[in-house]
């Protein structure tokens, strides 16, 4: 279409288009058709747009620590989708910044550096060494090129270079580290009543009237926002693998393509004793420890059994106890000379003494595996889905040129997009601006489906990318205003929060006259005979204590301490609406002379992280207080 119409304009019917178009602009002016432009970004970092994409890999990258770290206790139906992606995109804001910073620090990130960066990607390592074919296959799982990883990741090395250079300077002096220890290790006697708040509740009474007047006063915390119903159609890679035949012919030619790189490399499985060096030992220990090597392998060469002395003798706790095995390995998974020794033995050789950063060893080899190549048959199913997996970026591109052709070209409707396309078009449960299930999870969908084009002019909206080869098209369905709710519907929620109040108020002033007794002289655990309130007494407990109320001894943490062993009286209102009555009568701080030196350590590294997290924060801030930052979803 494009061609056409430069070739129409190279003649006079160009000139004639040209004249028409320069009149329309004259009389209506250009604004008109830039106006009401659909905002595609996330979040806007001084000028810097943040894509969808952005934000949506680091929810998944936070999702999939959250899984690599529960593991089976891993429940996604638990999670609190909307808290995880507004914490991905607050990570991706202040990444933003600080590169930005990094550059007007004038902080590069060499090819080197960043080569070796990603060569040191566990994940992308095979036996220990970097695998291009992991990196690729990784890459095409996240939906990325080679080039947008590695941009990404200089961006985050360079992040890292300024970080770094403010954090390592972190040091924690003696001094505040006994004062530390001193908090740290304190402990208090107490005793603290605890007055419920729903033992008041049965006997509350609540009135229609005070409903009423609740709700006439709080109008604006029973309104429901604006939302909206969306018809959409996806695009997904996902799907379009599934719908590439891979024939017999190129599945063969894949397999003798990929035949060096499916070989498992020869494994070694052998038995070690090791005779254990501390580096800095000195000369006569090395001597004494090489002795001892010494003799071990003479007895060896003289028929005594390896495993027998590995188990009375191998300074290996991994290994000792199985005889010294070792299992199998591969070349390169062992330090230099131990794999270099262990893969110049015969099967039932057993070596010289090999000295390693760690000491002496004897090794035996037991065995050696072959280098292997699978059949075909046997990785059929993973090559298909590889060569279906490398076919899809084509396909995937060449789709989505025809969906945002259609999407444009028919802006009323996507039934259009679904006949031509074969896709359905789904309609989702009502969303707001903030969001809502299914489709209105996605990155950027309640921005742009509330966004003028789209809400008021009623068009679709463009091909929004909300994952790796994963782009939506919406439009509105349905629309419904913001309006108050029915008394009728939040009239229970009204009953039971004024109830709740109710007994907090006469909880809290019970603990007021419990509280001006005991000032008086009473005593809490007699004031709990007489009210069979709940009682706890400690004495000599620290602040990780368990059995008593947390929130509690928090606050009693907190309390000043006594003077001539005065007891100290305080009222707490906890978070669940209980009211408290508090006595403290001792505090011992923590000795730092009695420190075990492991535990100095500790603290010292733990205290240097705070400082190094708290110098972060705050640079942090100082950068987004300077920035500005636009939130498109959050503005409108």
């Amino acid at each position: 279409m494009l061609q056409a119409m430069r070739d129409r304009v190279m003649g006079w019917m160009g000139w004639v288009i040209m004249g028409l178009i320069i009149v329309t602009f004259a009389l209506f002016g250009l604004g008109s058709y830039l106006q009401d432009e659909v905002v595609t970004y996330v979040a806007k970092v001084n000028d810097v747009e943040i894509a969808p994409r952005e934000v949506q890999l680091a929810y998944e990258q936070q999702r999939d620590r959250m899984e690599q770290m529960l593991g089976d206790r891993f429940d996604p139906s638990v999670l609190d989708e909307q808290q995880l992606r507004k914490s991905a995109l607050e990570s991706v804001i202040r990444q933003q910044l600080l590169v930005q910073e990094a550059a007007r620090e004038g902080l590069t990130v060499g090819d080197n550096l960043l080569a070796m960066s990603i060569q040191s990607i566990p994940a992308l390592q095979v036996d220990g060494r970097f695998s291009e074919e992991k990196y690729q296959q990784a890459l095409f799982q996240r939906g990325l090129t080679p080039a947008g990883f590695e941009y990404d990741t200089r961006r985050v090395l360079q992040a890292e270079q300024l970080t770094s250079g403010l954090t390592q300077s972190a040091f924690v002096t003696d001094a505040e580290l006994d004062q530390a220890y001193r908090l740290q290790a304190q402990k208090r006697d107490f005793a603290y009543l605890v007055i419920p708040a729903a033992n008041f509740e049965e006997d509350i009474q609540i009135e229609d009237e005070q409903v009423t007047a609740y709700f006439n006063s709080h109008t604006d915390d029973f309104m429901i926002p604006e939302q909206v119903r969306l018809a959409w159609v996806e695009l997904s890679g996902d799907e379009l693998s599934k719908t590439i035949e891979v024939g017999e012919d190129d599945l063969r030619a894949y397999y003798e393509e990929k035949q060096e790189s499916l070989v498992s490399k020869e494994q070694r499985k052998a038995a070690h004793i090791l005779i254990a060096v501390d580096p800095d030992a000195d000369k006569e220990t090395v001597e004494a420890k090489r002795k001892q090597a010494d003799d071990l392998l003479q007895q060896i060469r003289n028929d005594a059994d390896f495993a027998a002395l590995a188990k009375e003798h191998s300074d290996d706790p991994g290994s000792a106890s199985s005889g010294g095995d070792l299992g199998y390995f591969a070349r390169g998974v062992m330090v230099p000379e131990f794999d270099e020794a262990a893969f110049s033995l015969n099967t039932g050789d057993v070596s010289e003494v090999v000295r390693t950063q760690f000491g002496f060893h004897i090794i035996k080899l037991d065995d050696v595996r072959g280098e292997e190549i699978p059949t075909l048959e046997d990785i059929r199913e993973r090559l298909v889905t590889e060569l279906q997996r490398q076919s899809v970026d084509d396909l995937f591109y060449e789709q989505l040129e025809q969906l945002t052709d259609l999407a444009y070209e028919n802006p009323e409707s996507l039934e259009v997009i679904a006949d031509e396309m074969g896709l359905e078009v789904r309609t989702s449960e009502w969303i707001s601006e903030q969001g809502g299930p299914g489709v209105g999870e996605y990155p950027g969908v309640a921005a742009v489906a509330f966004s003028e084009d789209v809400l008021e002019q009623g068009n679709n909206s463009e091909p929004l990318e909300v994952g790796p080869l994963l782009v939506v098209v919406v439009r509105v369905e349905e629309r419904e205003p913001a309006k108050p709710s029915a008394i009728e519907d939040v009239h229970e929620s009204i009953l039971e929060t004024l109830k709740r109040q109710a007994a907090q108020e006469q909880a809290q002033a019970r603990g007021l006259a419990l509280l001006q007794e005991v000032e008086q002289g009473a005593s809490l655990e007699q004031l709990q005979d007489d009210e069979e309130l709940e009682f706890k007494k400690a004495e000599g407990v620290e602040r990780s204590v368990t059995g008593y109320n947390p929130e509690l001894v928090a606050e009693i943490f907190r309390m000043v301490r006594p003077v001539d062993d005065v007891p100290i009286h305080q009222g707490v209102e906890l978070s669940n609406g209980d009211y408290a009555v508090v006595e403290l009568t001792g505090v011992e701080d923590g000795d730092p002379a009695s420190m075990p030196e492991e535990v100095r350590e500790q603290m010292r590294s733990g205290l240097e992280n705070l400082q190094r997290s708290a110098t972060l924060a705050t640079l942090v801030q100082s950068l987004r207080e300077r920035a500005e930052i636009v939130i498109p979803q959050e503005s409108e």
